[in-house]
């Protein structure tokens, strides 16, 4: 029992899996979901953001009118994914 709990001390997610009190079972994801994670959160608005800045840019909009359409862009892309959160949790959370 000490092994689990030293090792969900030092997990920052151990209040969604469940697994802090049983042995036998490892809190392992696989490579696959944490890639996705990764795509979800960075990778695509990270790539959305600078679609619109330099498409923007490219047109003749002003600076500024760029920037904040950028912007607005990643709140109307972190407002969908909010939209499917209930979706993703299906993903991304292991239930027990």
């Amino acid at each position: 029992m000490e092994e689990t709990s030293s090792a969900c001390g030092a997990c920052s997610a151990k209040f969604l899996c469940g697994q802090s009190g049983k042995m036998d079972e490892a809190c392992e994801f696989p490579v696959s979901v944490a890639h996705k994670a990764v795509r979800l959160s960075y990778v695509y608005p990270l790539l959305l953001f600078l679609l619109l800045l330099l498409s923007l840019s490219a047109l003749g909009v002003s600076e500024w009118i760029c920037a904040l359409a950028a912007f607005a862009g990643l709140g109307l892309y972190y407002g969908v994914l909010r939209l499917l959160r209930g979706r993703l949790e299906k993903i991304f959370v292991k239930k027990v």
